[in-house]
């Protein structure tokens, strides 16, 4: 039986990153480099400051939620997300107070830190009651109102900072469909026993995601403190277009099936739990493996298609040095990082944080002075392995994360073998389409017999299938 959930989540999410995709076009398109570098170090910024601010109360929320209890949790996971938010409000105001930034860089920031933060932790919700499709429906509304908004911004002259507001207004439109899911929670429910469940979990997510988002930005405000913001525009949009691109599959993974097995689990059927999150293991490595290929081979033309030769000449043999960063990012984020949720030890989370952190600015700070934009591709995929293969070790003392040593084995080297194949092709077959066209088959056929063979489409378990949970 096919898992209808996760194609529904797929679909959603393919539509939302090809939107991105036309997004970034056109946005690159308007701004041109130095300007579209500008907005990347705005949206770097407002990471970093959610990734403390907020983000760490959506994922510790998740970690410890009861459904005969969610609205509880939910009215609870409110009251301290509108504490975050004022907490960065004040940070914030300080910062332009004192004079780090200019007040109007600050205002982009914060409108994109609350936009983001009202639309994740409404789309959380909305997934943890098993409602694919209010979710599904804020994804497919938030890249409409992100192209129409932003787009409508830098034409009337707003640039960079215009941009960021008018993508946190479309964040803010787009939680709508989520939010009524749970429209009937009220915020006096909240309970002190819940507010302090979520904290006392989810502390060490503070400094994690913080310190994660800070290891994932460093790469690009070094680069714009070097280089300056012309350097950083072609650098962030590639990045961003291959970032975005893994993680389509990776959100799909974790909402269609790591979220059952977290249900499976909370009810105390750990055999099933295991069985779905193998099957996540599967699906997350084929994603990995296989978008790592398809973007080595193919990278190039893709890029050609959607931007501007001005931000392709300066990128062009990064291509396949971000996806390998990007490959082993998606295995720690969406497959081993889970780890967290199924043990009391989220501190895990802030030790291999920590250790990206370290390993990411020793390495950014000593190639990008030398290398430039090669330098900080070459940093952030060494701290992306460094930190998978990290999670992968030390979260196994706590919580084995089922591994199929034969998907391990078979699934990359298929990958594998696809590169060099179309490595041959282009050797073999003259001319520039035709290899394309053949390696395109080779790719196909080989990512339909991973489907079949490791079943990625199957589902999960039909002891939850179809349920929708409704808040109590």
């Amino acid at each position: 039986m096919l898992n209808t959930s996760g194609l529904l989540y797929l679909s959603a999410r393919a539509v939302s990153a090809a939107g991105n995709l036309f997004a970034v076009a056109i946005f690159s398109h308007l701004a041109g480099p130095a300007e579209y570098g500008h907005y990347v170090l705005i949206f770097a910024w407002s990471l970093i400051v959610y990734g403390f601010g907020a983000q760490w109360m959506r994922f510790a929320y998740f970690g410890v939620y009861h459904h005969d209890r969610l609205g509880e949790y939910v009215a609870s996971l409110a009251r301290l997300l509108g504490v975050g938010i004022a907490i960065v409000a004040l940070v914030l105001t300080a910062l332009g107070l004192f004079g780090f930034f200019e007040s109007s860089f600050l205002v982009a920031v914060f409108a994109l830190v609350c936009g983001i933060t009202v639309y994740e932790a409404a789309f959380e919700v909305a997934r943890t009651l098993l409602n694919a499709r209010g979710a599904s429906l804020s994804m497919i509304i938030r890249t409409v109102l992100m192209i129409g908004f932003g787009s409508a911004s830098l034409y009337a002259g707003g640039g960079a900072r215009g941009l960021a507001v008018a993508i946190a207004v479309a964040h803010l439109i787009a939680a709508a469909p989520s939010l009524a899911t749970f429209a009937n929670v009220r915020l006096s429910h909240f309970s002190r026993a819940a507010s302090w469940h979520i904290v006392s979990y989810g502390w060490p997510l503070l400094l994690s995601f913080g310190v994660t988002a800070l290891g994932q930005s460093i790469d690009r405000l070094l680069l714009a403190h070097y280089l300056g913001l012309a350097t950083l525009g072609p650098y962030g949009v590639v990045a961003d277009v291959l970032r975005q691109s893994f993680t389509v599959l990776g959100e799909a993974i974790i909402l269609s099936l790591v979220t059952v097995a977290k249900t499976q689990a909370n009810r105390g059927n750990q055999e099933a739990a295991n069985q779905t999150l193998q099957m996540a293991f599967n699906a997350c490595l084929a994603a990995a493996s296989f978008g790592a290929a398809f973007f080595i081979v193919f990278g190039h033309v893709v890029l050609q298609a959607i931007l501007q030769p001005e931000f392709i000449a300066p990128t062009g043999d990064l291509i396949p040095i971000l996806a390998i960063a990007f490959a082993f990012a998606t295995m720690r984020n969406f497959y081993f990082a889970q780890v967290i949720y199924f043990t009391n030890a989220s501190y895990l989370d802030l030790v291999v944080a920590l250790l990206f952190l370290v390993v990411s600015t020793a390495l950014s700070v000593v190639l990008v002075p030398a290398d430039g934009p090669q330098g900080a591709a070459i940093a952030l995929m060494v701290a992306c392995i460094f930190a998978c293969l990290a999670f992968m070790l030390l979260g196994r003392r706590w919580y084995r994360m089922p591994i199929d040593l034969v998907a391990l084995g078979v699934l990359p080297s298929l990958a594998i073998l696809f590169v060099f194949g179309a490595h041959m092709t282009g050797e073999l077959i003259p001319g520039h389409s035709l290899p394309l066209v053949v390696d395109a088959v080779i790719f196909a056929v080989f990512g339909t017999f991973a489907i079949h063979h490791f079943g990625l489409l199957r589902l999960p378990s039909a002891e939850i299938v179809g349920e929708r949970i409704t808040v109590p």
